[in-house]
């Protein structure tokens, strides 16, 4: 016999999976029991005697052998005042399983965490048979006070079976496939897979983008593999004035420079891109707050009394009453205090005040954490506390009923809104107020004593001392919550240098420095706090810029790599774990150079803004450029494995303080500061269409087939480019994408050598074979043909089809045409040969033939005379 303990196994861990195929039954029971009535009682005395009725059933029933089933407890009487924000519960639940040879297994439940009294269990059946399954509930006293204390309910039990055959059950569709076609949002819910090709950017204030200031790098996020330009949408007037007002010629309207972005953090959910609207020559969110569709550019609404928000807020929910993600909602940080908006309309939500200020993390569900070292003692007699504060404990508190709170005000820096408030040992750990660097949830925290090492920075004071590297543990599985599992202090790398955090990474466990003055790094392990490498680096001295102490700052850990840029304009990409140089890209030759000669002179300078799906998404900034701005200017993708140049297009983006980029759900969106526009990129959609000719042919004879493949992104149809291209927007290869989109879209000189996509013809002909006939490239009007002999008469689809690429999702057309037989020419029948043809004709002719002869003998006679 078996038995399993499962006293301590809460109920969400029951219910989370979604592989559970019989959860709707259960939550239908649950709440069908939520719901009962039950008899209000003013006094027990003496304390009531309570029967209860036990139920058990098995889902799936019968189930394949070794296929996962689901065996659901319950009895008919709810705890008194159980809740979701209690502890009050039932107790000492038994499942006895008996195999069909009698073996048995005994599961035990101390302590029932559903709040209705229902506990399930998963269980693989291994023998082909009838399986016995009892429920016994041994009853229990009501011990948590008030009017029901002492109340006793009674035990009951229940018995079932559970038929176990050789046969599988089928498995359901889990997913669909991927899809093969342009999509957009929402994805349809059984398509459960496609997560894998759609994601969010939630801003800078997010924890995602926000640890251990990592600003730029989204694990499973989806980024585009071209510069196909979807749409360009004007954010205010910019380009070239025109005219002649001004003593500088051609000069530009003004594009943000340092301190007045006009297109600052944009935030994208669920397929929608939200970003603050500039007013004038004021603020970047003077505008207000606008919502449009990531893929068309389309809007979807405009206010002016939202706030420009700092990050995106999802967050998943599981518990006995529900489950789901919540609604997007959009968290604009303001000091202490958060405003909350729908993002589907605008529409306030909640105002959250007091919000504690800590090292930020995301929990597993998408919480919003906070880790908070406190001291509630005094200077001379410390007490460092360590808390985890969740905003998920407003943002869905169940305090009121089932439903969570919503709508109102709420203060953050109540006890019940942090998880814990644990002591940490801070002897010999703690010389002053630490700095927390970066948290990860259920992890580590990292932190550093005092100020690190410094030259003077702007007014700083100089300071070469040791300086001081803790760790501390966030995980019960390895120790105390709040202990300490290391300590470590270091000497300045180099003397007289600012040193400053860079980053880290807590997949391999690996955090870096940045030395200010001599453009370097030093790596450090955040299990052990031992150095792994460094100092390395021989970067460009304008690195210095764009650097710490100003607007990019990091450098960014990701696939196990470190990657650095700045105003020098070359991007360096070490090992994480050695300090390696992997490679760089900008100093070398054709696509892999950022030189702009004269332009600004050098290098241009380079600021990795998205780190997503293998791809570095760069863009060129810098603190104030000026007007006109030089040309030259790009946005460009590069591997972050091997440092290839994907696609370049051109583009100023001026940023300093925000981020003026975002990537998501396979789409990239910036502004340019050439135009004032913003501009989404990535996968977008194709029209194919096809002829042919003859549509009726003899059979042997060639047919013509011919079409066009034609971009018909949002961005085709704008004003200017539908003016421009009556007849459409050509589809072109991705090699010759991103001049081809300069060109219709940023008034380049059209290309000379552009190249179309391929073309591949097919038939279905009248004996319902399927094949391939002919293959053509499109040229630069979108246009195709080729030929092609039927090979038996009769009826044929004829099928052209663009089989997609990077920049376009594939389209296909088709016509039909009829090959018919070959007309029979009749060979005419000789008619039979006359007498005089046989004898007459023949012996007239050697007759004049002898005549002429004699002829030519005689005349050769009488010469000779």
């Amino acid at each position: 016999m078996r038995t399993i303990i499962m006293g301590e196994e809460k109920y969400m861990k029951l219910t989370i999976d979604r592989t559970k195929a019989a959860i709707a039954i259960f939550l239908m029971v649950t709440i069908g029991i939520a719901l009962i009535p039950l008899e209000v009682v003013n006094a027990h005395d003496p304390p009531l005697t309570i029967p209860t009725w036990a139920f058990i059933q098995a889902v799936v029933d019968p189930v394949g052998v070794n296929q996962q089933t689901y065996i659901y407890m319950w009895i008919d009487k709810v705890i008194q005042n159980a809740a979701l924000v209690n502890e009050i519960r039932n107790r000492n639940y038994k499942l006895t399983i008996t195999d069909p040879d009698g073996d048995t297994e005994v599961v035990i439940w101390d302590i029932v965490w559903d709040t209705t009294s229902n506990q399930g269990y998963s269980y693989i059946p291994t023998k082909v048979g009838t399986y016995t399954l009892k429920f016994e509930y041994a009853g229990m006293v009501y011990d948590y006070g008030g009017l029901w204390d002492g109340d006793v309910y009674l035990p009951s039990s229940a018995e079932t079976t559970l038929t176990v055959q050789e046969e599988p059950i089928p498995d359901p569709v889990r997913s669909y496939p991927l899809p093969q076609e342009y999509w957009t949002r929402p994805i349809y819910g059984e398509n459960t897979d496609w997560w894998s090709i759609s994601s969010d950017w939630l801003g800078s204030g997010s924890p995602l983008l926000n640890t251990a200031k990592n600003r730029v790098y989204v694990p499973g996020g989806v980024g585009p593999k071209t510069s196909h330009v979807m749409w360009a949408k004007p954010i205010q007037t910019g380009g070239v004035v025109g005219g002649d007002p001004f003593e500088l010629k051609g000069d530009t309207y003004f594009e943000g420079s340092a301190y007045i972005n006009r297109f600052v953090n944009p935030i994208i959910l669920a397929g929608r891109l939200y970003y603050a609207e500039p007013l004038s020559f004021g603020s970047a969110d003077g505008g207000g707050m606008v919502c449009v569709d990531l893929r068309t550019g389309e809007e979807i609404w405009r206010r002016t009394d939202v706030r420009r928000p700092s990050f995106g807020y999802i967050e998943a929910k599981h518990n006995p009453q529900q489950h789901g993600v919540i609604p997007p909602m959009l968290v604009a940080a303001s000091g202490t205090t958060w405003y909350i908006y729908d993002s589907d309309t605008g529409i306030s939500v909640m105002n959250i005040t007091s919000v504690p200020r800590g090292a930020s993390a995301m929990g597993p569900q998408g919480e919003y954490l906070s880790y908070v070292i406190s001291n509630a003692g005094t200077s001379a007699n410390p007490d460092y506390r360590l808390l985890q504060w969740n905003v998920s404990s407003i943002i869905l508190d169940y305090s009121v009923g089932w439903r969570p709170l919503w709508t109102g005000e709420y203060d953050a820096s109540t006890p019940n809104r942090y998880d814990w408030n644990i002591s940490i040992p801070w002897r010999n750990t703690m010389t002053s107020n630490p700095t927390v660097v970066a948290a990860w949830y259920n992890d580590i925290m990292l932190c550093y004593n005092g100020t690190l090492p410094s030259s003077g920075f702007r007014g700083s004071a100089v300071s070469n001392e040791p300086y001081t590297y803790f760790a501390v543990n966030l995980n019960e599985s390895k120790g105390a919550v709040g202990s300490v599992l290391w300590r470590k202090t270091y000497d300045p790398p180099i003397e007289n240098i600012t040193v400053i955090e860079g980053g880290a990474d807590p997949t391999l466990g690996v955090f870096v420095e940045k030395c200010k003055e001599t453009n370097q790094w030093v790596g450090y392990s955040i299990r052990t706090g031992d150095k792994l490498w460094g100092p390395v680096g021989d970067q460009p001295d304008l690195d210095y810029y764009g650097n710490p102490g100003h607007e990019r700052v990091y450098a960014f850990l990701a696939y196990g790599k470190v990657y650095a840029s700045g105003y020098g304009g070359v991007i360096f990409c070490y090992d994480e774990m050695t300090g390696d140089l992997l490679w760089s890209y900008g100093n070398g030759g054709e696509g892999n150079s950022t030189n702009s000669g004269l332009a600004v002179p050098g290098h241009y300078p380079t600021s990795i803004n998205g780190i997503v799906d293998g791809v570095l998404y760069t863009v060129t900034t810098e603190h104030t450029v000026q007007t006109p701005i030089y040309t030259g200017a790009t946005v460009r993708a590069i591997n972050a494995t091997d440092g290839a140049e994907l696609w370049v297009i051109s583009s100023y983006t001026g940023e300093f303080n925000e981020m003026n980029f975002a990537v998501a759900d396979g789409f990239a969106t910036w502004f340019n500061g050439y135009d004032n526009r913003i501009y989404s990129v990535g996968k977008g959609p194709s029209a194919t269409t096809v002829t042919a000719s003859p549509k009726v042919s003899v059979h042997g004879s060639s047919v013509l087939v011919e079409g066009t493949v034609m971009d018909i992104v949002a961005g085709t149809m704008q004003d200017e480019q539908a003016a421009r291209f009556p007849d459409g927007v050509p589809a072109v290869s991705d090699e010759s994408m991103d001049d081809w989109m300069e060109y219709v879209y940023m008034q380049r000189p059209r290309p000379s050598d552009v190249v179309g996509v391929e073309v591949v013809i097919s038939v279905l002909d009248p004996n319902n074979n399927c094949y391939e006939v002919a293959r053509a490239t499109s040229e630069s009007k979108g246009y195709f043909k080729a030929t092609f002999t039927p090979e038996v008469p009769g009826e044929y689809f004829v099928y052209a089809t663009f089989e997609g690429s990077e920049g376009y999702w594939p389209s296909n057309a088709v016509t039909a045409i009829n090959v018919e037989d070959a007309p029979v020419v009749p060979v005419p029948t000789p008619e039979p040969e006359s007498v005089a043809d046989l004898y007459f004709v023949p012996m007239s002719v050697g007759m004049i033939v002898a005549i002429i002869v004699v002829g030519l003998v005689l005349f050769l006679l009488l010469r000779k005379r």
